[in-house]
């Protein structure tokens, strides 16, 4: 009798159980979504479902795609419930040109090469300082092919820093830039590569608007040497499309500014002409791989 009861006793939790499994629907936690789960369901995948009604096809992916990325859930979803025009938000968000810029977008500063407080500029004032800048020849005329006319070229050098030196043949410079050849070749270089983010950010004041930081190539000066201007980079906003300067880029590393002479050609009026990209100066640099990127690797 005893071992009936038992039998039955078994029979009727293992029958129990087993309804419990048929009925109920399976549940696949993954790390991202479990506590929302055990909160009270999917509730980042309702809300991006609600907002996307209102936003391009494919909108919901983004989103989503933004908060693996690292994208703070709760200041997404609150930039979105506060702004009025979503639709430019999230076009700001879709063209934006890294992960960096994206927190800048939504003010999310959680990311290293910030300076925490407000902005304290020390670039040559607004251009002033541009005989800084020229170099005179035996004649007593100014070199057109050294002379930095731009006020914000001028301006990211600390102020009194910047110089004028040789580099040999053989020497290398690194630069942090976006894709093509016209950015390949641009203007601002170190003499280092890289070792962090922060370097790239916070050491060269390079506001995530402006980089994707997604390649990184490297120039070997040809023959004869080349002429370039050395100084530190000056402090930066943020953002200028946002007038965020609070927090700031501190700058204070070394950087190289080539001139035109070696990255574009001259018309025939003997100024240069941007879009031409110097060839002589495009077969001396190579592409390195993403490895060499530490916040890629």
């Amino acid at each position: 009798m005893k071992n009936k009861i038992t039998f039955n006793f078994y029979l009727l939790i293992t029958l129990l159980f087993t309804g419990i499994q048929l009925s109920a629907k399976p549940v696949t936690f993954t790390t991202a979504k479990q506590h929302l789960y055990l909160a009270g369901g999917d509730s980042t995948k309702k809300w991006i479902t609600d907002l996307s009604l209102s936003l391009p096809a494919k909108s919901d992916s983004s989103l989503s795609a933004w908060l693996s990325q690292g994208i703070d859930e709760r200041i997404l979803k609150g930039t979105f419930d506060t702004v009025s025009n979503k639709g430019k938000l999230y076009s700001d968000l879709i063209n934006a040109l890294s992960i960096y810029h994206r927190k800048v977008i939504v003010r999310q500063f959680d990311f290293d090469g910030l300076t925490r407080s407000s902005l304290v500029v020390n670039g040559f004032p607004d251009g002033t300082k541009l005989l800084n800048f020229k170099v005179k020849l035996a004649d007593g005329t100014w070199d057109p092919d050294f002379n930095v006319t731009y006020k914000g070229d001028v301006m990211s050098f600390v102020a009194v820093t910047a110089e004028l030196i040789q580099l040999p043949e053989g020497s290398k410079l690194y630069r942090v830039c976006n894709d093509g050849w016209d950015q390949f070749t641009g203007g601002y270089w170190t003499r280092t590569k890289p070792k962090s983010i922060a370097e790239v950010i916070g050491g060269t004041a390079v506001q995530p608007e402006w980089n994707s930081f997604k390649n990184l190539v490297e120039y070997t000066v040809p023959a004869g040497g080349i002429w370039v201007w050395k100084g530190l980079a000056a402090t930066q906003k943020l953002s200028n499309n946002y007038n965020i300067a609070n927090p700031y880029l501190g700058g204070g590393a070394e950087q190289i500014l080539v001139p035109l002479v070696y990255r574009r050609l001259k018309k025939a009026d003997g100024s240069f002409d941007f879009r031409a990209i110097n060839p002589a100066m495009q077969k001396q640099i190579v592409q390195l791989p993403a490895s060499e990127l530490p916040w890629k690797r």
